[in-house]
């Protein structure tokens, strides 16, 4: 498959252009020139980093050429549409003030102590300086569209109640679990824990001693949750009994065990319980819609380059 074939499955902003002018995608970094600021070969494969722990790509996985073209082409969509949307924060005014941003920041970092918050950020690759742009234009994004887009949709009670009697069988509570957790660097520290475990130690201690999780501190309980709520890595313990816990479980983000400390059966959820649920739901359908056409129309009014032979040697 060639990447322009590839870009138009995936529908690149820009297309693909292989007649832009040499002063126009001047540098042998650049991939692409949204409304004349570039996006650089370091920006993507950045992205692409982001895009192999989505999917869960491992460092030494080799892909198809084909789907390595389109998580290039996807990594450049996104990077293409945030550098739309912070130019248009820039037309529109919108800023982010220093308390904004901290307070933005302490909230991001909620449940994490400096030393596991860093270390989650080594985990990731990720610097602190990039960690902070990073927010910084996730923020001004958010900002933008709710001035823009959200302040502008109402969901009335009525449309709630019409959707809840029309998709009564979507509001089922599934089966809940109530988990304590640890995760750990290796296989190994795994293992020493699970022995510790297994003569008596006390899990939430453990996890207090040893979890670089953010709820670690706390003894390592993550509440709740449901099937599919979570990393695929962990379906397998709802099917642990209640004080049970887990073989070793390995995601790209570390070596985990967990204890099953509670149990809720599957049951029909009520329309005051599912009102937030659906208002959630009929909100984001709205904003998609609107946020598509409104971004088409930004696109519109732009000159986008791609470079493609930079593209391709990624």
């Amino acid at each position: 498959m060639g990447i322009c074939l590839a870009v138009l499955i995936v529908g690149l902003w820009a297309g693909c252009n292989s007649t832009a002018s040499e002063e126009d995608v001047s540098g042998s970094d650049v991939v692409a020139i949204v409304n004349n600021e570039p996006i650089t070969r370091k920006e993507i494969k950045d992205e692409l980093k982001l895009a192999k722990r989505k999917y869960r790509i491992q460092k030494n996985d080799v892909l198809p050429p084909e789907q390595w073209i389109l998580l290039k082409t996807n990594s450049l969509n996104e990077l293409i549409k945030q550098a739309l949307l912070l130019q248009e924060a820039e037309r529109q005014g919108i800023k982010v003030s220093r308390q904004e941003f901290m307070t933005y920041l302490e909230m991001s970092q909620e449940g994490y102590d400096k030393e596991s918050f860093q270390r989650s950020l080594e985990i990731e690759e990720i610097s602190q300086d990039s960690w902070n742009a990073k927010q910084n234009d996730i923020l001004m994004i958010k900002k933008l569209t709710e001035e823009i887009l959200t302040s502008k949709i109402q969901i009335s009670e009525k449309d709630l109640l019409e959707y809840f009697k029309r998709h009564k069988e979507e509001f089922q509570k599934g089966e809940q679990v109530r988990t304590l957790h640890i995760m750990v660097e290796s296989e190994d520290e795994a293992r020493r824990i699970l022995k510790m475990i297994r003569k008596g130690k006390s899990f939430s201690e453990l996890a207090k001693d040893h979890s670089l999780s953010p709820e670690g501190k706390t003894g390592g309980d993550m509440g709740y949750f449901e099937t599919g709520q979570m990393p695929k890595e962990f379906e397998d313990v709802f099917k642990l009994k209640i004080n049970k816990v887990s073989d070793i479980i390995r995601t790209p983000y570390g070596v985990h065990v967990f204890k099953v400390i509670d149990k809720k059966p599957e049951r029909k959820m009520s329309f005051e319980e599912s009102k937030k649920q659906i208002h959630a739901k009929l909100l984001r359908e709205a904003q998609e819609l609107a946020f598509q056409q409104w971004l088409e129309e930004i696109k519109q009014k732009s000159k986008i380059i791609i470079k493609n032979e930079v593209l391709e040697k990624i």
